[in-house]
């Protein structure tokens, strides 16, 4: 049974509250890496900050646009102090991210919301990114 037009706008606000929480674990994340070898992870860290930002003001259109009201709740925010605790942290967040995107182009498709389908398409691509941007730092390597 497809989704209802509330249900969708409840779910793009429990995505919404997530790239809050990323946001701002980035920017911590960010602050507390330390040693040479993170110079460039923290730049890193600091545009996907920006990007979850940018994710944000998407999402907020579109669930209004959709009748709804953008949350202001946030989800829990992961801190370390542990160099690479914090980018697995960082990491597993991201591949959440992708798979609740990749349903929600799912649902949204089944629904005939094509409009908001491809804005979480585009969304997903970054996140995508941003995923292999932490394995790269991380070391991990895809087997073939």
């Amino acid at each position: 049974m497809p989704l209802t037009l509330e249900q969708i706008i409840w779910l793009l606000n429990l995505d919404l509250s997530w790239e809050y929480a990323a946001m701002i674990q980035y920017i911590q994340h960010a602050a507390m890496l330390t040693g040479p070898e993170y110079t460039y992870v923290i730049q890193e860290e600091l545009q996907h900050a920006q990007q979850e930002h940018e994710h944000a003001v998407r999402l907020s259109e579109k669930i209004q646009y959709l009748g709804g009201v953008p949350t202001v709740q946030v989800q829990q925010i992961l801190t370390s102090l542990d160099n690479v605790e914090m980018l697995q942290q960082d990491l597993q967040a991201e591949r959440d991210a992708l798979a609740r995107y990749l349903q929600r182009i799912e649902q949204l498709e089944t629904l005939h919301m094509y409009d908001v389908a491809q804005v979480i398409r585009e969304i997903a691509v970054v996140e995508q990114d941003h995923t292999i941007d932490l394995e790269k730092a991380l070391g991990i390597q895809k087997v073939r």
